[in-house]
């Protein structure tokens, strides 16, 4: 089950999220969950070798329900 977290962005930021969301059709925590998702990836490509957590993993199979 995916577990919510609260975080805060300044105005600006958020707008700009919502923004592009809008313009592809996306909620704003689907934008946000693919942005993570590009910077564990990428994290995991140049510091592979000190990320040790066993559910990084779990995050590319990530499908939110649509209830």
């Amino acid at each position: 089950m995916p577990k919510k977290v609260l975080i805060a962005l300044p105005p600006a930021m958020l707008e700009q999220a919502d923004f592009v969301a809008q313009c592809e059709h996306r909620t704003r925590s689907d934008l946000i969950r693919e942005a993570l998702r590009r910077y564990l990836d990428n994290f995991r490509r140049t510091q592979g070798a000190h990320l040790s957590v066993s559910t990084v993993d779990s995050v590319d199979n990530f499908s939110p329900s649509l209830s």
